[in-house]
């Protein structure tokens, strides 16, 4: 349960990492993003991507960090199909990736 939430964890950072980009910002929302939102979401994406580090280390920790990469790459594949093909589904994940990992979450702790 634990590298689910990691995994969506890391899809949302890549997310973040995409929409602080202008080109991308803009394929998906039609307009250019504030600098301070580009910040915001660069911010929140390293947060994101370093609590998914530590997730999975902390999970198998003489793996953790083979299981990240490939998290990571799984994520950055989903994301470029995404925005290759279809950008405005982009702003459906966008929403839907937070409330799943929390969801998710909730019913972990629970």
């Amino acid at each position: 349960m634990m590298y689910l939430i990691a995994t969506l964890l890391c899809l949302s950072s890549f997310t973040a990492f995409a929409l602080a980009k202008t080109p991308h910002y803009k394929a998906v929302f039609g307009t250019r993003p504030e600098h301070a939102l580009s910040q915001r979401y660069l911010i929140a994406a390293w947060i994101m991507l370093l609590l998914t580090l530590v997730i999975d280390v902390s999970q198998a920790i003489g793996y953790g960090s083979l299981i990240f990469c490939g998290q990571m790459a799984l994520s950055v594949l989903l994301l470029a199909i995404l925005l290759s093909f279809r950008p405005s589904w982009m702003r459906s994940l966008f929403y839907l990736l937070p409330a799943a990992t929390l969801l998710i979450t909730v019913s972990h702790v629970a």
